[in-house]
């Protein structure tokens, strides 16, 4: 009895631990919820008797068996903290991770819950590092829907992630349009998959790739214009990323996607240079009108030009075109993160953006339209740079310090796949054959070495 006075004497107050609420007898006419009600006094009892394994069991239950309860969020807390009892502190940021990110704020005390979540995170981080033995502060997975496995597969394998210390799953859905030309996106797949990651304590965020646009229902006018050079690598048409229609849609497509339940986007860098030398007519006439002059494409991109020659030989008009470029796609990430965090305020945004763009930005403003300063500076949101060879390291304590904090840097890793679905154990090998990842937030990207059916 002295153990329960001493937690609910009284109320939760900044930068403390919430205390367990007093028990309640009131009773339901809902016999569901008067057995969730009697679960949950049970799983505190356990608590407060320090029998945490108990505890542990009845929470667990709790959240399996009422993911529509309004008191979700202090379950998964409690959680937690019972896990954190049983030295598995693993288990107790995954379940932190989820109250954190936001979905369950408007529960009962659920901001509460949340801000308690991330400080408890930020602690565990810095007194518990050792629990990590090596491995990165947070490791995400990228997987397409078709490299999952079967519906009854599924559980154990998102299990087996958890166990092997993934804290976040980043899905590519698939896509489609649909007849009537809107936006037609497998959203009950989605949707599915987030339940059960959460279940679990996984982050689900969905991974677009806005310059492919792959599955998108794109409109001819919205695709590129080569300038001569542009598509040495790829014969494939693109949609143009400054397009003011294209990024119209993409707004949609995002208010779409957070109907699943996801806690954030991943936004997937260009796979090919050419970046500046590609348009469509809508997007070079707002260039040109933005800055009221009277060019054509043949003055701006020289057709007649060298695709050899030097950086520094290009025309003013030229650079000035990349920029404005450039600068486009940074408001579109912008307006992209504003659709996002109106549905869910804590979803997260993850940009990725090639080395090179770090190692020799003009280069990368001009193959692939990052600018780093702008990118950092107006989406808020975090960075994953593409792991494209040694000599990152001192490019990575530089962007951490642009960004205000080594939280917002991630490094991609590119793996190729010997099994579908991919096996932890297989990637984490591959993972430390190519990079030290104790220091930094890890995502791996997966990329099939053999044909999936």
């Amino acid at each position: 009895m002295l153990s329960l006075c001493l937690l609910s004497s009284c109320a939760p107050q900044v930068g403390q631990l919430p205390t367990i609420p007093p028990p309640s007898d009131a009773s339901y006419d809902d016999p569901a919820r008067d057995a969730q009600s009697r679960l949950l006094k049970e799983a505190y009892r356990a608590f407060v008797q320090e029998r945490y394994p108990a505890a542990a069991l009845f929470f667990r239950r709790f959240v399996d068996d009422a993911p529509d309860s309004p008191r979700l969020a202090e379950a998964r807390w409690w959680l937690g903290r019972a896990y954190e009892q049983l030295g598995d502190y693993r288990a107790a940021m995954a379940q932190y991770r989820v109250v954190a990110a936001g979905p369950l704020s408007h529960q009962v005390n659920g901001m509460l819950y949340e801000g308690h979540a991330l400080r408890r995170l930020d602690e565990l981080r810095q007194l518990h590092a050792d629990q990590h033995n090596g491995q990165a502060r947070q490791l995400a997975l990228r997987v397409s829907v078709s490299q999952l496995p079967p519906t009854p597969a599924l559980t154990p394998w998102l299990q087996e992630l958890v166990q092997g210390g993934v804290t976040a799953l980043v899905i590519e859905p698939a896509q489609s349009p649909t007849s009537t030309g809107g936006v037609g996106l497998n959203l009950e797949t989605v949707k599915g998959l987030v339940t059960e990651a959460h279940r679990l304590g996984l982050l689900l965020w969905v991974a677009l790739d806005l310059h492919q646009g792959q599955g998108m229902d794109l409109r001819p006018e919205w695709m590129t214009t080569p300038n001569g050079h542009a598509l040495e690598e790829s014969s494939t048409l693109r949609p143009d990323i400054a397009n003011p229609a294209y990024q119209s849609y993409l707004e949609e497509i995002v208010r779409v996607l957070v109907r699943s339940g996801c806690d954030g986007l991943f936004l997937a860098a260009r796979s090919v240079t050419g970046f500046a030398g590609e348009f469509s007519d809508d997007s070079f006439h707002e260039f040109a009108s933005s800055f009221g002059l009277s060019l054509s494409p043949e003055q701006v991109f020289a057709v007649n030009q060298s695709p050899d020659v030097q950086i520094q030989e290009r025309s003013g008009s030229y650079w000035r075109w990349v920029g404005w470029k450039a600068l486009s796609y940074a408001k579109l990430m912008v307006r992209l993160r504003k659709v996002l965090r109106e549905s869910t305020p804590t979803a997260t945004m993850l940009v990725e953006v090639h080395q090179i763009s770090l190692s020799v930005p003009l280069q990368g403003l001009e193959q692939y339209g990052e600018d780093l300063a702008e990118l950092a500076t107006r989406t808020s949101g975090s960075v994953v740079v593409r792991h494209e060879g040694a000599g990152g390291e001192m490019l990575l304590e530089k962007l951490g310090q642009q960004l205000g904090t080594m939280d917002r840097v991630w490094v991609g890793i590119p793996v190729k796949l010997a099994t579908i679905p991919p096996s932890i154990g297989g990637l984490k090998q591959s993972i430390f054959d190519i990079a030290e990842s104790g220091r930094w937030n890890m995502l791996v990207l997966t990329e099939s070495a053999q044909t999936v059916p």
